[in-house]
């Protein structure tokens, strides 16, 4: 089922500095920068994966909260599969309990996705993705 790795998502204190220090150490330079849904992040493709850096504005958000508590590190990987209609489906009919109704969520990133409630995953995020990564501005 799973393909490759379609993106690693990190969550960070200042988008900024992560940016910096990945273009001072690795020599990285982010694919695009941009702010939304009360979000800073920095997005940088490498082959098929992409690694999202980003910093939450909201400090009543999940993942600011997640921050507080536990410091930067990974929100999740998303891992990348085909036919994500079927795949929902599948998970479903094994008992997984999935965001939205059809379990299908539009990623403002522009790739179809599917969270699986962490109810299902003994306490993990995870999330499976399909399509390339196109910002929807």
């Amino acid at each position: 089922m799973f393909q490759f790795v379609h993106h690693v998502h990190y969550v960070v204190q200042n988008r900024d500095e992560m940016v910096a220090y990945l273009d001072k150490t690795f020599g990285m330079k982010p694919t695009d920068l941009i702010e939304h849904r009360n979000l800073k992040e920095a997005l940088y493709d490498i082959d098929k994966t992409q690694i999202q850096i980003t910093e939450p504005l909201d400090p009543k958000s999940d993942m600011a909260q997640k921050l507080a508590k536990d410091g930067p590190g990974v929100w999740h990987v998303a891992w990348g599969v085909n036919d994500i209609r079927k795949v929902a489906k599948d998970l479903a009919a094994k008992g997984n309990k999935l965001r939205n109704e059809d379990g299908i969520t539009n990623s403002p990133l522009g790739y179809l996705t599917i969270n699986i409630d962490r109810a299902s995953t003994h306490g993990m995020f995870l999330q499976l993705a399909e399509g390339g990564r196109k910002l929807k501005r």
